[in-house]
């Protein structure tokens, strides 16, 4: 059979799919000429035998068995979601000689039984059949399961129960989530928003007229003037995808410290489940209680544009308002059992996402009585003919719900935090926020939009950076303070206020010091810091094997000014305590001395196990104190075998304990590397910096750390990961360098490893761009390189051939494409600086000048000639 393109195959493929073919003529087209295609796409997968059970059946082979089963059940699933498709058996994933054949039968109805059972009430048939074809001469017998499509208006699949797991690996074969096919991959369709908004496209074949979806009508107010551009969040959008194509999870609460986005992801989800019909729903109810709120960009309190409700009652009426439900004449005398069940039966006629935005603007017991009531009316939507309803709030407090149903806000994601400050400087009208500073600005404000567009409306105002991150922790950063954290602070009990202050005073502490300090017992410490931690005003972590430690997110310590006001005179009464507390441990630093002494002479004396006992014995005793954490992890590393991973722990907490130890750092530094921790080394050496004219210990780890992620980067594959790596290594030694004086010795190793880093992120570059239009990629490469002094004959060679290649694929466009020749004249400039750069060096290369300049002029000449040719 002749063989045609893949885009007239893809296309023929879909039309079969839907016209449910299954015969000889699909092998013919997915094995053409005898020989199947490199690589999988949409529609087809190759497999390359089919499942069986041997005649006598051990527990093993079952479990294989049901592996490979759940496999297929995945992609049969992927498919069905995505544009249906062939899965062809009898075909080598890899090897010369790939066409294998099939053995055995495939119990097809056995499989649609199987695969129904793990997705509920929306059975789907796929079919199967053997065939015979015949390859070279040589008959082969194949089998070929057709997955049919889902239709356009139907609702996604989902899985409602674990897959089975692999023998193999451990591994589930699938999760309780939405999957879908993109290109040769089933994943789950909730992680990225392109692969969500394609699993509720249309899919129809080409010639088939495309069902047409409208809007889901909605009540979502304008946007938020202060929301600039929607950033990040895609773990907190995955989960409420999720969510929302769950039939039989109908409740979900945002909570979290205010500022930091709450109703803006919620507001996001609800615009996206009414573009794209997600979940069944038929319409989006917006319902806010907020009256005023914090505008950064105006440095002030605002008044929010709409209050939909300020207590159950007028909740109840706006959302039966919003499902044009009508109401009795003696609506007035309504019990809340009268509105909540007719609420249901609006619900059972147009199933709804409700949102209830700031739902702890309310007074606590409204607050009670909503979360109470909207979780009554979500579940009693649950297993009815009609999709269920979704009702997800927003608050800064837990509000008691299960914390299944809870979606834990944070700051925003490192990437996502540059690419916001990029745009709120625009919007300021001020200078990029670069390289050091962003980290520092993420450190000062938690990753919180709202901390950090009012530290950035500081420098509009005239503040240097550096100076608007410290003042925006002193009194000039009051009243967004006082917005996020007043009203929670304000509702605290004098006994739970006295307890966050301590803790505030002491640092971070325990529950045995919290019961000292404050003269309570441990029981009642511990369910004053439960209710704290339901505000989000207390964090605890565990230490070591056991301890638990308790502390105040670092965005929080600011607000110690707001709290002491609420308690008024009681908070001098803790002051006094946690001094005294203080005193006490500053006079056990002569008895911590002779111990760690002691312990040093003990591994010295080749006694590590004795060393490792009196090390944990100190550190019990002073589990506060820095330096004993750090000669406690030493103790570790010495030992017989090294405890290497309990003494990073130990490392991790003497340097929250602002241990004094100078050797800490290549403490620190050796057990990361031991440990192949090279994501936890590039994080904790990507700021520091070392001032020593012979080395830098911290920039030599971090160059470690990048070798190491660079590795896993390329076994995954993720070139685009090692480009952004290597040259993050390149640009730091380029800093280091014009920044700092070194020793001659140090100097030479630092401009090899920058050589070294330079050709990483060039090969990386060339390999993420294969085609002729993607070249100039591999240019610009060489111009970045150079930025930082990497003048590599060969690498600026291949780079001027990849700007030729690129202009030449433009020549061949039918249509004149001015950005092109805007970008070609902007790198003809580049081109020029190169030269002179080059031209300037100590031993100048004549010949690559000269190719640079001819390079150079060809590309002027024919960038004229292609304008002209318009």
């Amino acid at each position: 059979m002749k063989e045609i393109s893949t885009s007239e195959l893809m296309n023929k493929l879909r039309v079969m799919v839907d016209d449910l073919v299954l015969t000889p003529e699909i092998i013919s087209l997915l094995l053409p000429n005898g020989k199947p295609y490199d690589a999988e796409k949409q529609l087809w997968d190759y497999k390359e035998k089919l499942p069986f059970l041997p005649p006598k059946v051990t527990d093993d082979d079952r479990k294989i068995y049901n592996a490979e089963i759940g496999d297929l059940i995945k992609d049969a699933i992927s498919f069905h979601n995505a544009y249906g498709g062939y899965i062809l058996f009898g075909v080598g994933d890899k090897g010369q000689s790939r066409i294998k054949g099939v053995v055995g039968q495939f119990d097809c109805a056995d499989f649609n039984k199987r695969l129904n059972a793990s997705i509920g009430d929306n059975p789907i048939e796929c079919d199967f059949r053997i065939l015979d074809a015949a390859i070279n001469g040589t008959t082969f017998s194949f089998g070929l399961l057709l997955i049919p499509r889902r239709a356009a208006k139907r609702i996604p699949i989902r899985f409602l129960k674990d897959g089975p797991i692999k023998p193999s690996n451990g591994q589930k074969c699938f999760n309780k989530e939405t999957y879908v096919r993109i290109r040769d991959e089933c994943r789950p369709a909730a992680s990225t928003s392109s692969d969500w908004a394609f699993l509720h496209s249309d899919r129809s074949p080409p010639q088939h007229a495309p069902t047409r979806r409208d809007k889901l009508p909605s009540s979502l107010p304008a946007r938020d003037p202060d929301l600039v551009e929607f950033l990040g969040r895609t773990e907190p959008l995955a989960r409420l995808r999720d969510w929302v194509a769950d039939p039989r999870s109908p409740i979900r609460l945002i909570t979290g410290i205010g500022g930091l986005g709450k109703t803006t992801l919620a507001y996001r989800f609800g615009e996206e489940v009414s573009e794209l019909g997600a979940g069944g729903v038929e319409q989006v109810i917006w319902l806010a209680a907020k009256v005023r709120t914090y505008s950064a960009l105006k440095g002030e309190m605002v008044a929010v544009g709409r209050v939909d409700f300020d207590d159950l009652a007028s909740l109840n009426r706006a959302i039966l308002a919003a499902l044009h439900y009508d109401f009795e004449t003696d609506e007035d005398n309504f019990e809340q059992e009268d509105f909540e069940e007719r609420i249901i039966e609006a619900l059972s006629i147009v199933p709804a996402l409700i949102i209830v935005d700031d739902i702890d603007s309310l007074d606590p017991s409204e607050q009670r009585k909503v979360v109470g009531s909207m979780n009554t009316v979500a579940l009693r939507t649950v297993g009815r003919e009609l999709p269920s309803s979704k009702i997800l709030m927003t608050s800064r407090i837990d509000q008691g719900v299960s914390q299944t149903a809870v979606l834990k806000l944070e700051g925003l994601e490192r990437t996502a935090f540059r690419d916001f400050l990029k745009n709120l400087a625009g919007a300021f009208h001020i200078p990029p926020v670069y390289g050091d500073v962003i980290e520092e600005l993420y450190d000062s404000s938690s990753g919180s939009p709202l901390f950090a567009a009012s530290i950035l409306r500081m420098v509009k105002l005239g503040e240097n950076i550096l100076h608007a991150m410290e003042t925006w922790k002193g009194q000039d950063g009051e009243d967004v303070r006082a917005f996020a954290f007043q009203r929670e602070i304000e509702r605290l009990s004098t006994s739970e206020a006295r307890l966050l202050l301590a803790v505030m005073l002491l640092g971070e502490t325990s529950v045995q010091d919290l019961a000292t300090v404050l003269d309570i017992t441990t029981t009642v410490v511990r369910d004053r810091i439960a209710q704290l931690q339901s505000y989000h005003l207390l964090a605890t972590a565990v230490r070591g094997s056991s301890n638990t430690s308790i502390y105040v997110p670092d965005d929080l310590l600011a607000v110690k000014q707001i709290l002491k006001n609420h308690l008024g005179s009681q908070a001098l009464s803790v002051e006094e305590a946690c001094a005294k507390a203080e005193e006490r441990s500053r006079n056990n630093t002569k008895s911590i001395g002779l111990a760690i002494r002691t312990i040093i002479g003990l591994w010295k004396e080749d006694r590590a196990g004795e060393a490792v006992i009196a090390a944990k014995k100190l550190q019990l005793q002073h589990p506060k104190n820095g330096d004993v954490a750090c000669i406690y992890g030493a103790a570790l590393l010495k030992a017989k075998p090294p405890q290497t991973r309990e003494a990073d722990m130990a490392f991790e907490d003497a340097r929250r304990l602002s241990c004094s130890r100078p050797e800490l750092s290549s403490y620190i530094i050796q057990t990361k590397i031991e440990l192949s921790d090279w994501q936890g080394l590039y994080l904790l050496t990507k700021s520091l910096s070392s001032n020593e004219a012979h080395r830098d210990i911290w920039l030599d780890a971090f160059m470690t750390a990048c070798a190491g992620l660079i590795s896993i980067a390329k076994v995954r594959g993720d070139w685009r990961r090692v480009t952004d790596l290597s040259l993050e290594v390149v640009e730091r030694i380029s800093q280091k360098i014009q920044r700092q004086t070194v020793t001659p010795a140090y100097f030479q190793a630092l401009l090899g490893r920058r050589f070294d880093f330079g050709r990483e992120h060039f090969e990386a570059t060339a390999r993420e761009a294969p085609s002729p239009g993607d070249q100039i990629d591999i240019f610009e490469a060489v111009v970045r390189l150079a930025d930082n002094e990497i003048l590599l004959s060969d690498l600026v060679k291949r780079g001027l051939r990849a700007l030729e290649i690129w202009w030449s694929s433009v020549e061949m466009r039918t249509t004149v494409d001015e950005t092109a020749r805007h970008i070609l004249s902007r790198q003809i400039k580049r081109l020029n600086a190169l030269e002179r750069q080059i031209g300037r060096v100590g031993k100048p290369n004549p010949d690559l000048i000269g190719l640079i300049a001819a390079t150079s002029h060809d590309l002027a000449f024919r960038g004229a000639r292609y304008g002209r040719a318009a």
